[in-house]
This record gives C-alpha cells, structure tokens and sequence, in this order.
C-alpha cells in the first residue's frame, strides 16, 4: 500500500473569487452558517438613579471602610466591602439584578453549577459579596476569575481614554496595542485556541454593567499618565438551596 505523501496527494484548486458568480443554485440546498453552542456575557447601561445610588454606596465605603484587598486578585490601590443590604440599593439588588439575571437564563440556561456542591435544582441566586474597586495608574489586575455562579462589573469612573493611551509613545508603535487600560475576557474556543475580547475603556463605558459566569478568566489591563483614580463595582452572585 503507498504511502500517503505530499508528492502523491491530488488536489483541486477551489475558485472563490468572485463569490458573487459562484453556481449554488441548483447544486446546494438551504446553505446555511451555524454557530456551536456556548455561553455568553449580558450587558446593558444603568440609568443615572441607580447610578447615582451606588455613588452613595461608595462613599458610605470610604467613611466607614472595610479591605477586600487581602483576598482579591488586584494589585490596585484599594477594594472595599459594600453593604448590599443598605436601603439605598434596594432598587439594584431587587430590580437590576434579577433583571440581568433573568435574560442571562432566558439566553444561556442555568448558571454553570458544575464547581458548586449543591444537592437539589431548587436554588435562589443570592447577591454573596459586592465590592468597590480603586484603580491608579500603572496599576492592574492580573488573570484571575472569581467565586460563586455568576459575576459582574460595573464601570463608575473611567479618568483615560483607551484610542488616547494606545497613542501614548511606548506603545503607539508596539505590535499589540489593543488592550491598554482595558477590560478582558480571556478564553479557550473550540478549537483550542486562546481569545481575548476586551471592552475599550472610554468615558461613554460608565455606567455600564457586565454579567458573566463566575469562572471566565478576565484581567484590567494598566492606564498611564492620569492621576485621576478609576472606580468600578464588582460583585459575586452565588446559588443558595431552597
């Protein structure tokens, strides 16, 4: 039996230019592109109300403050523990969070409980710990992903502009410019291949909240020359039998 090599492989040269001519008709029927399943992220920008009382979360924070900074990924200047049972988020907690809750069900199915021990399907989602997150320059927040079934981030204060940070002189030049001062999902496709989407860090980004499965690898990348500190809002949602 001959072996298979290059030099005895037969080939044929497929023409695809221009596509437009190409004779599907008659020789293909319902041709059609189809995405494999896989699990997705839920965004949407909170209205200037809730915004607004999640500011006064903050400072709440700052006049009586409590370090997470021991237990989080970040290397950043500080993160604080924020009551989530004050009054002031009851809006967020009983409004904004079901609802973000709600389409990431209708659009993905349930959490992915594969690394939560629970022995019933008869769960709550329960808000287990939300913390506010001060960023200087040079400052990030390593590859890391988080505890629980879901997670999310909110964007408060965004002091630089990413298009203006990729134009700064060490990196304007750089092969792979596209992530300073970012936000990052990282993740494996089917092919095994590592991706990486970012959200472009910009001022028109507060206000903004992103909802994702607890352990999606993601990472903040550093900002430069501003001395105006970042601020964002993280939280983790974890399952709770009923």
């Amino acid at each position: 039996m001959p072996r298979l090599t290059s030099s005895n492989r037969q080939r044929t040269a497929v023409e695809t230019s221009p596509l437009s001519s190409l004779p599907l008709q008659g020789s293909v029927h319902n041709l059609t592109a189809q995405s494999l399943p896989n699990i997705g992220i839920v965004e949407g920008s909170l209205t200037e109300k809730i915004v607004g009382e999640l500011w006064s979360a903050v400072e709440n924070a700052k006049n009586e403050p409590v370090s997470l900074k021991g237990s989080l990924a970040g290397n950043i200047t500080e993160s604080l523990v924020l009551d989530h049972s004050a009054r002031i988020l009851k809006d967020f907690t009983t409004e904004v969070l079901p609802g973000f809750i709600k389409l990431y069900l209708e659009k993905f199915g349930g959490p992915p409980v594969k690394y939560i021990s629970l022995k019933t399907n008869d769960y709550n989602f329960v808000l287990d710990k939300l913390w506010v997150n001060f960023q200087n320059k040079h400052e990030f927040n390593p590859l890391h992903d988080h505890s629980g079934a879901l997670s999310f981030v909110i964007w408060m204060r965004i002091p630089t502009s990413h298009k203006k940070q990729a134009e700064l002189p060490h990196i304007k030049d750089a092969n792979v410019k596209q992530f300073v001062s970012n936000f990052c999902f990282n993740y494996v496709d089917i092919l095994g291949n590592l991706k990486t989407f970012a959200y472009g860090m910009e001022k028109s980004m507060e206000g903004r909240m992103v909802m994702f499965p607890s352990t999606l690898n993601h990472q903040v990348y550093p900002f430069f020359e501003s001395e105006d500190q970042r601020v964002s809002i993280s939280g983790n949602i974890g399952l709770e039998a009923i």
